[in-house]
């Protein structure tokens, strides 16, 4: 969900299994929701509910294994997410997961496999399985120096409404891998981390309700990042940060659908404020210029402000507050646009109301410039509401309400969806 883009956590943060991120040494884990058109799940810090509820697992040595499932009923106000007609539908969603969390006293490594499987009640050709694979690891050389990984394998489907969305009679399959690597120094008041990045993205074919095939193998490509990240620690909870990331997109097809080569290189540097304030906040402010330059010299090069600022805020140890800013850029099929330009704020809020009861919202806005083109640039918003009841450690249940809206200048491409959630889980 990165390259420019976040879609995956950039490194894994592991936090022992019987423990509370809030109540971590290190203070709160930063939060963040994934790009909305490759989320997958509801899982995350935010549903956590107080450790006395939170499941004992099966011991494997110095191993954990963390079986759960569960399962959603979701009325879908606009399925198709069209912007007029749109049609309803209940969806019934199975979630297994597994995860398999170590205990070492040094070191750690941990894998989680998780399928979410769709059924829809009226619109079967919209039925789907989704699967994903994850691994995250550290290795301790010192108490100074750690290695880190995150490695991801998923084959899921992109979300009616994304502005690559083909208007296929079934969802456009999307394929592909993710990997994360780092290192990270310590030496007195300086930190420097080194982290290198490879992802490869493939898209399916879908069929059109008039019978022709929309053919997707153009938007097949490889994605590489570098990371450079250096900090100096001014006063306890305070640094300078100054971050550069290159990237290069290499696309399978010399020339999309459109006749355009879109592979690219780019890069953006910023410099800023980090905080870690104990349990208080955590975070990054940084500010800087990006720029992606592509093959095609037809398209638009976009560049300008970089800007990413994430923080946790923990006023109370049972509330966590987590404001999100990025400018960030995205890979896009429209015709004559180089690229999407997306401007994303955020706000999740995170509330223990009991030790069994967690109350979660989550608000967005997205404003999305497709680079080169006048008439698609769009405002998406996005609102949900969430809360988690366990009855025991082994048994919860919840519910979620939500909307989203999308204004757009595209001719057909707003539309307004709103949905209810029940959910049922059982977990060990």
């Amino acid at each position: 969900m990165i390259s420019a883009a976040l879609t995956v956590p950039a490194m894994a943060q592991t936090t022992a299994p019987e423990q509370d991120p809030r109540r971590a040494r290190a203070g709160a884990k930063v939060t963040g929701e994934m790009n909305p058109e490759e989320r997958s799940g509801p899982s995350g810090d935010e549903e956590r509910v107080h450790e006395a509820f939170q499941p004992k697992g099966i011991e494997l040595g110095e191993f954990l294994l963390l079986p759960k499932i569960e399962f959603d009923e979701t009325y879908n106000s606009n399925l198709h997410a069209v912007e007029s007609g749109g049609r309803s539908d209940f969806v019934t969603t199975i979630r297994p997961e597994v995860k398999l969390r170590s205990r070492f006293k040094e070191h750690a490594i941990n894998l989680s496999a998780l399928a979410e499987q769709y059924v829809h009640r009226r619109f079967t050709k919209d039925n789907r399985l989704d699967l994903q694979l994850d691994v995250d690891g550290r290795y301790d050389f010192t108490s100074e120096t750690q290695a880190n990984y995150f490695g991801q394998v998923f084959s899921r489907h992109e979300e009616r409404g994304s502005p690559d969305d083909a208007r296929g009679l079934e969802p456009t399959p999307t394929q592909g891998f993710v990997n994360r690597g780092s290192i990270k120094h310590q030496f007195g008041r300086f930190t420097v981390v080194g982290e290198g990045g490879l992802d490869r993205r493939t898209y399916g074919n879908v069929m059109t309700a008039l019978g022709s095939t929309v053919r997707n193998d153009d938007r097949d490509r490889w994605e590489m990042l570098v990371r450079g990240r250096g900090s100096y620690e001014m006063f306890p909870g305070y640094a300078a940060v100054t971050e550069l990331t290159a990237n290069r997109r290499l696309y399978d097809s010399s020339l999309d659908r459109n006749g355009y080569d879109r592979s690219s290189h780019g890069y953006r540097v910023e410099s800023g404020i980090g905080l870690d304030l104990s349990k208080l906040i955590r975070g990054d402010f940084l500010v800087g210029y990006l720029a992606q330059d592509y093959r095609d010299p037809r398209f638009h090069d976009p560049k300008g402000l970089s800007l990413r600022a994430t923080f946790n805020w923990t006023p109370t140890t049972l509330t966590i507050v987590v404001p999100s800013l990025e400018r960030s850029v995205n890979e896009t099929t429209i015709s004559r646009s180089s690229s999407m330009v997306r401007n994303a704020l955020s706000l999740t809020v995170r509330h223990e109301l009991e030790r069994n009861i967690v109350l979660s919202g989550y608000t967005a806005v997205f404003y999305d410039e497709f680079q080169g083109v006048d008439d698609q640039n769009a405002w998406t918003y996005e609102a949900r509401g969430r809360i988690t009841y366990a009855f025991t450690p082994e048994f919860f249940v919840g519910s979620e309400i939500g909307h989203r809206q999308k204004r757009s200048q595209a001719v057909g491409a707003s539309f307004k969806q709103s949905i209810v959630t029940l959910r049922a889980g059982l977990q060990l």
